[in-house]
């Protein structure tokens, strides 16, 4: 997503880029003064046992992981979220009454799987401050790789910002989905998605013949990409009790790799996603790629093609990509 900058030729725009710059280096040393304790604080309040969430009335106060404090005075009720991970939880947990304005990207199959339910919130949050400053929020909902401008400003204006910081593991998301109940009063609700959750994947793991072999899998996809330790990906293998190949070999996050490496890790299955409608051209094209074909994924023809909504999301539906994975893996029966 980029930014509109269509408000910069208006009036006052010398002083607004002034104050911009300001705001970003007060942002940015608020960046490097990373305070470890606010981070468990927060994780502290959000893992509490439901009852004593309950309990703690507004107004509420939460300290982000750069010591930030949000005062939120009573429930919002007019909440801005400027992610599409945002989107889909508030879309599970809220009423969208309570929700003026969702990201552009709510409304892309291609990655959101809330479209449908995307269509009966009007506002779209670009990432401009202006525009989103003009649905007069009462929280936001920001991440950590928003532009630290955008945050600058809408910080400066006094508008109640939140940043989620953490995606890279399954734990995170159900930290995020209690953090987003916690703020706006719907930790009820965002403890029951939770335990929706948990109880799909121990469904999903009871599933899995005990007596399988192990299986050892690789993330690769048609740009030579794949996905190692701290990764969501990474944690879906693991939960259907497979081993992912390129965590063995020391690969964090994701990072491209050599054909050679392919080639001398050769994994029993490759996985990959693709968007709606090409998962057979995807994983044909994966097949015709000669370093594939001599691998035992590729002797095997053992391409696994997720659909990218449910790879790549970093909320509650990432349990339809792991129940997508056992089924295929496993080849088991619906």
């Amino acid at each position: 997503m980029h930014a509109s900058c269509h408000w910069l030729t208006r009036s006052g725009a010398f002083v607004l880029c002034l104050l911009c710059g300001v705001g970003v280096a007060i942002v940015l040393i608020e960046a490097l003064r990373y305070d470890h304790r606010a981070g468990s604080a927060f994780r502290a309040i959000v893992s509490a046992p439901l009852a004593e969430r309950l309990q703690q009335p507004f107004p509420r106060l939460m300290d982000d992981t750069h010591g930030k404090r949000l005062v939120i005075s009573r429930p919002p009720q007019r909440i801005v979220s400027q992610t599409l991970g945002t989107d889909e939880i508030l879309l599970a947990i809220c009423d969208p009454q309570r929700i003026v304005a969702l990201s552009p990207l709510a409304d892309d199959a291609t990655y959101s799987n809330v479209t449908a339910q995307a269509r009966g919130i009007v506002g779209r949050a670009n990432a401009g401050a202006e525009q989103i400053l003009h649905f007069h929020p009462d929280l936001v909902f920001v991440a950590s790789y928003s532009k630290a401008e955008l945050v600058a400003l809408l910080t400066m204006a006094q508008a109640p910002v939140w940043r989620f910081t953490d995606f890279d593991h399954l734990d995170d998301i159900k930290m995020n989905i209690r953090l987003i109940g916690y703020l706006i009063g719907e930790d009820h609700h965002a403890e029951t998605l939770v335990q929706s959750m948990e109880h799909t994947i121990a469904q999903v793991r009871a599933r899995i013949p005990r007596d399988a072999p192990p299986v050892r899998v690789m993330l690769y996809d048609l740009s030579g990409y794949t996905g190692g330790t701290h990764t969501t990906f990474d944690d879906m293998v693991r939960v259907v009790g497979a081993t992912n190949v390129a965590a063995v070999h020391g690969i964090k996050g994701f990072r491209k790799i050599s054909r050679e490496q392919l080639l001398q890790w050769n994994p029993d299955v490759i996985i990959t996603s693709a968007d709606l409608g090409v998962a057979a051209e995807t994983r044909h094209q994966l097949l015709q790629d000669p370093a594939i074909a001599v691998t035992r994924a590729g002797q095997q023809q053992r391409v696994i093609v997720l659909q990218s909504s449910f790879f790549l999301t970093v909320t509650h539906h990432i349990v339809r990509g792991i129940e997508q994975l056992a089924h295929e893996l496993y080849r088991l029966r619906s």
